[in-house]
């Protein structure tokens, strides 16, 4: 809650500790295999989805949980992480099922002047609060069960704390309906993968045979430096968004004053960092006409023999992936020169028009599933400006 916030007609502004009890918890000892894999859910903070928590990824027995100071909290309280990573901190559930907690978590049990529904909402919609917390001056960061008890929360009569809550869980069925469709696609497309990209499922049209070469016959490497200093944009590239500029992916700039020695990578090239190929660090520039990378990066580009459409699907395959981490090099830090790249073996159409006729299926899935990651983001932001509005009084609900 800000300080300066006003708190509307009839709503209240109490501590937790007002209105909750809390439970702790704790971890049965490792050493005792009979602790574990039993019946009992046991919540971890990588548990913890912000929405209501049904299946844990561990179980504890009976006797794990004599043997140990946790409990069994009932269903409907709330749980908040403490620690365990500052991107984990402040993450919330609200039990589904009975279950015990670790260490790492508060279990927060509200009386019957607040709905645990309506306090999972506020929780979540202020989680900066708790990262504010946890990135003091403190030595760890993390937050206390004290900062719990004295969270300050602002809330209405039970009747519209129910109203709130149910439409703002409108918009969460929503979300959650985008979200298994955006995985059934996700599921559709590598399947589609899997069939087009072995030639287990030919297109029709196309009877030619397939062929497997060495990466080395038709990719070459490029490097390029940057001299003369034209280019000053420098990018890097994620496991997870592909190319990037290095302040979206550390927050700063990351790279040497001088570019002079950096290497120029242009629009429809492809490149890498060879001690994290293993990991898929890897992607074709799309979004940028040019840049330069670190010296360390690899950077090529498709011949005539391989549609370049064809091979940015087939870097995202399993097959891929495998292959890469079978010819990584090194015990400490697996690297993948572009040597080594360049034994990897592809089976490919031999005609280049089936390569992308095959490329043009994948994009159009890849398309369909981006307009679908965009109504998602779309909803989100809708739902965050509604709870802005409802959550702090600005947009009042009628009650019956």
């Amino acid at each position: 809650m800000q300080n300066n916030q006003k708190i509307p007609e009839g709503w209240s502004v109490k501590k937790l500790s007002e209105v909750s009890t809390f439970c702790g918890g704790s971890t049965p000892s490792r050493a005792h295999s009979e602790y574990f894999n039993g019946n009992i859910a046991w919540v971890k903070t990588t548990d913890l989805n912000n929405s209501i928590l049904y299946k844990t990824e561990e179980k504890i027995t009976q006797l794990g949980l004599n043997n140990s100071s946790c409990k069994v909290v009932n269903k409907g309280a709330v749980c908040v992480a403490m620690y365990g990573g500052f991107n984990q901190i402040g993450r919330t559930c609200l039990l589904g099922v009975n279950a015990a907690i670790n260490q790492a978590l508060t279990a927060i049990i509200p009386n019957k002047e607040l709905l645990n529904l309506y306090l999972l909402l506020y929780l979540n919609h202020n989680v900066k609060t708790w990262k504010l917390y946890a990135g003091s001056s403190r030595k760890d960061p993390n937050i206390t069960k004290k900062d719990i008890e004295d969270f300050k929360i602002i809330f209405p009569p039970l009747a519209e704390q129910e109203k709130i809550a149910g439409i703002l869980g409108t918009w969460d069925e929503a979300i959650e309906k985008l979200s298994s469709l955006i995985e059934q696609k996700k599921n559709l497309k590598k399947g589609l993968m899997q069939k087009l990209l072995t030639g287990k499922t030919r297109l029709k049209g196309f009877t030619q045979p397939w062929k497997e070469v060495k990466l080395g016959e038709i990719l070459f490497s490029i490097s390029k430096r940057n001299k003369d200093l034209t280019i000053k944009r420098v990018l890097s590239v994620t496991n997870s968004r592909g190319f990037v500029l290095p302040e979206e992916q550390f927050a700063r700039s990351v790279a040497s004053e001088d570019l002079s020695n950096y290497k120029i990578v242009k629009k429809g090239e492809f490149a890498y960092n060879p001690s994290r190929l293993n990991v898929g660090s890897i992607d074709r520039l799309d979004n940028f006409e040019n840049g330069v990378l670190s010296p360390m990066y690899v950077i090529f580009k498709c011949g005539d023999k391989i549609n370049s459409d064809y091979m940015k699907h087939w870097i995202d395959t399993a097959e891929f992936n495998t292959k890469v981490r079978n010819s990584a090099q090194g015990s400490v830090r697996e690297t993948v020169d572009f040597k080594t790249l360049s034994t990897i073996k592809i089976c490919l159409p031999s005609d280049i028009n089936e390569q992308q006729a095959i490329a043009d299926v994948l994009s159009t899935a890849d398309e369909e599933i981006n307009l679908l990651n965009q109504k998602l983001e779309a909803l989100k932001e809708q739902k965050k400006g509604l709870m802005q509005q409802l959550l702090t009084g600005q947009i009042r609900v009628k009650v019956n």
